[in-house]
C-alpha cells in the first residue's frame, strides 16, 4: 500500500484504538455505509451481488459433489464392471491412473488460465469451467455402454475426467479471485471463509445420492448421479452471463468509472458518495497504481521482493497443507480405509460417507463463526496436532484388526470414528486453506500467486490420487505413517512462516506482510512517521 494511501484525508491523522472498526479492519476510516441503515432485502445491491456470489457458490458445490461422486462410485459393482475393473489384476493403478487425470490436466491448464483471468477478465475462466464439466460429463457418462464396454469404457471415462480437470482447476483460480475481489469488506472474511464450505454440500449430496442409488441394479446406479452434475453446470454457465468483472480487474484496464459504479452499485446501494465507496474505490486506485509503476506485475519483478516470495511460499504451503496430511486417502479412497477393516457393503460404505459429509459441513460452519474471532494460524497450530494423533490412531485401529485375523469388530468401529474425527478437524481449518492463498497476494500477484498455489496443488493430487491407490493395496494401514512427518512439518513451517491476516482488507494485507517479514519496511515507517498507522497492530493476531 503506497505511502500517499495511509496518508489519504479520508483516513483520520489519530488512530487511538487499534480495535477493528465498523468496515471489520484495524485502521480508522468512515463509519457509515448504507448497510447501517437498510436491511438485507432493502438494500437491492446486496441481493445482487449475493445473486453474484451464488454462481460461485453453485460452482462449488458442483465441484464437491463430483469429487465425492467418484470416491463413492467406487464401491459400485456396475461401475466397476462398466469400466473393466472388476477382477482386474492392475486395477489399482488404473484407478490411481483415473484420479490423477482430473490433477494432470488441471496443472497443464493453469498458466493459460492465470493469462486469460489477467488478460479478459475473471469472468472467462468461470464460462470455461461450465463448458468443460457439461462436455465431460456426457463423454463419461456414455462409458460402459454397449460396445464401450471393458478397456474403452474405461478410455472414455478417463477422457471424461481429463475434461472436467481443465475447468476444475480453472474454477478453483478464477473463483477464489472473484469470491475476494466482489465482496463487501464487512462480510469478505466470512464469505471468503464459507468458499469452501459449498464443497462440503456437494459432497453431502453426491453421497446421499449415491447411498440412494446404491439400491438400484445395472448401470444406472451410477450413470443418474452422474448426470446430476448437468443442472448445476447450466445454471453456472448461464448465469456468469451476467456477471460484472471485479471492481479491481476494472481499475487495472484503466476502466476506473465501471470500478467505482460497481462499488456503489452493490456497495452503497446505489450512492457513489457513500462514505465506504470512496474509501473503497480510492484505496484500490492507489494500491493499483502503486504496484503499476514499480512494475509489480512482472514475474522478475516479483520473485525479487522477499515478501512477494513469502507470499508465494505461503500460497504453496496451503497447498502443502490441503493435500499432503492424509486427508487424500479419506477423500479419494474412503471405500478401500474401510474394506481394510472388513466393511465391505455398498450401502454401509456409502451410509457412512454420507453421514461424515454432513458431519464436515458442521465442522465447517463452526469454523467459519471461530473465524470471526480467532486468528487464521492459531485455529490451524491448535487442530493440525489433532490430525497427528488421529492418524496414529488410524494405524494402531489398522493393525489390531490385522493381527486379529480380520475378526476384532471394535477395531472396525475405531476406524470409522477416527476417519470421522480427522475430517473433524481439518475441516476446521479448510476454510482458511482455500482462502488464504488468494488473500496475501497483492492485486497483481493475485492471480500469479493462485497459478502457483494450483500448480502445487495439482502436481500433489497427482501423486496422492495415483500412489495412495497402490500403496493401500500394498502395504495397508501402514501407509498411514507416511504422512505422520509430514504433519510435524506442516506444524512448523505454521508457526514460523504463516503471517496473521485477520481484520485486513486486501490492500492493507501488504502492510502486514511487510512488517512480518520485516523486508521493505520504507514504506510502514513513513507511515508511522506520519502518525498515519500504528505499526505494532500490524501483523498480529486479532485482539477482538
Amino acid at each position: 500500500m503506497p505511502a500517499s494511501l495511509v496518508a489519504s484525508p479520508l483516513i483520520p491523522a489519530h488512530m487511538p484504538s487499534r480495535k477493528p472498526c465498523k468496515t471489520g479492519t484495524r485502521f480508522g476510516r468512515p463509519g457509515p455505509n448504507v448497510r447501517d441503515t437498510l436491511s438485507r432485502f432493502q438494500d437491492g445491491g446486496r441481493v445482487r451481488l449475493n445473486f453474484f456470489l451464488s454462481i460461485i457458490f453453485v460452482g462449488m458445490i458442483l465441484n464437491g459433489y463430483d469429487g465425492t461422486l467418484i470416491s463413492g462410485l467406487q464401491a459400485f459393482q456396475s461401475w466397476n464392471d462398466d469400466l473393466g475393473l472388476t477382477d482386474n489384476p492392475n486395477s489399482a493403478a488404473l484407478l490411481g491412473l483415473l484420479n490423477a487425470a482430473g490433477p494432470l490436466s488441471g496443472f497443464v491448464i493453469g498458466p493459460i488460465i492465470q493469462w486469460i483471468d489477467d488478460t479478459f477478465g475473471r469472468r472467462w475462466g468461470i464460462r470455461f469451467y461450465g463448458y468443460t464439466i457439461l462436455t465431460g460429463t456426457v463423454i463419461s457418462v456414455v462409458a460402459g455402454v454397449n460396445s464401450a464396454k471393458g478397456n474403452s469404457g474405461y478410455t472414455l471415462f478417463v477422457i471424461g475426467r481429463f475434461i472436467i480437470g481443465f475447468g476444475q482447476a480453472s474454477f478453483l483460480m478464477t473463483s477464489l479471485v472473484v469470491v475476494q475481489e466482489i465482496t463487501h469488506p464487512r462480510t469478505r472474511e466470512t464469505v471468503a471463509g464459507s468458499w469452501d464450505s459449498y464443497y462440503i454440500i456437494g459432497m453431502v449430496l453426491a453421497s446421499w445420492v449415491n447411498f440412494g442409488t446404491s439400491f438400484m441394479s445395472g448401470s444406472w446406479g451410477w450413470r443418474l448421479p452422474y448426470l446430476l452434475q448437468v443442472p448445476m453446470a447450466l445454471y453456472v454457465l448461464i448465469a456468469v452471463q451476467f456477471m460484472p468483472e471485479t471492481p479491481r480487474y476494472l481499475i487495472s484496464k484503466g476502466e476506473d468509472e465501471k470500478a467505482l459504479q460497481f462499488m456503489a452499485t452493490y456497495h452503497g446501494n446505489g450512492d457513489a458518495s457513500d462514505p465506504l465507496v470512496v474509501f473503497e474505490f480510492q484505496e484500490m486506485k492507489d494500491a493499483i497504481e502503486a504496484e503499476r509503476i514499480a512494475k509489480a506485475e512482472k514475474w522478475s519483478t516479483i520473485l525479487r521482493s522477499p515478501s512477494n516470495r513469502h507470499r508465494l511460499g505461503l500460497a504453496a504451503l496451503m497447498s502443502f497443507l490441503t493435500n499432503l496430511s492424509g486427508s487424500s486417502i479419506i477423500f479419494y479412497y474412503y471405500s478401500v480405509v474401510f474394506d481394510l477393516v472388513g466393511i465391505t457393503d455398498t450401502t454401509t460404505q456409502t451410509g457412512i460417507a454420507a453421514g461424515m459429509n454432513v458431519f464436515q459441513w458442521i465442522a465447517q460452519i463452526a469454523a467459519i463463526w471461530t473465524g470471526k474471532y480467532v486468528g487464521r494460524k492459531k485455529i490451524i497450530l491448535a487442530n493440525w496436532p489433532m490430525l497427528l494423533l488421529v492418524l496414529v490412531g488410524l494405524t494402531v485401529s489398522g493393525a489390531t484388526f490385522a493381527h486379529s485375523g480380520e475378526t476384532d469388530h471394535k477395531s472396525a468401529v475405531a476406524t470409522v470414528a477416527l476417519v470421522w474425527i480427522y475430517m473433524g478437524f481439518y475441516n476446521f481449518c479448510n476454510p482458511i486453506l482455500y482462502s488464504y492463498p488468494a488473500e496475501v497476494q497483492t492485486f497483481s500477484m493475485r492471480s500469479k500467486g493462485l497459478l502457483i498455489w494450483n500448480s502445487v496443488t495439482q502436481i500433489q493430487a497427482i501423486y496422492v490420487t495415483f500412489v495412495d491407490s497402490i500403496a493401500l493395496d500394498a502395504i495397508g494401514y501402514k501407509y498411514y505413517i507416511v504422512y505422520m512427518p509430514l504433519v510435524i512439518l506442516q506444524i512448523f513451517l505454521v508457526k514460523y512462516f504463516m503471517v496473521e491476516t485477520k481484520g485486513f482488507t486486501l490492500e492493507e494485507v501488504a502492510l502486514a506482510f511487510e512488517n512480518a517479514s520485516s523486508t521493505n519496511l520504507p514504506m510502514i515507517r513513513d507511515a508511522e512517521a506520519a502518525g498515519t498507522v500504528d505499526t505494532a497492530s500490524v501483523g498480529g493476531d486479532s485482539k477482538e
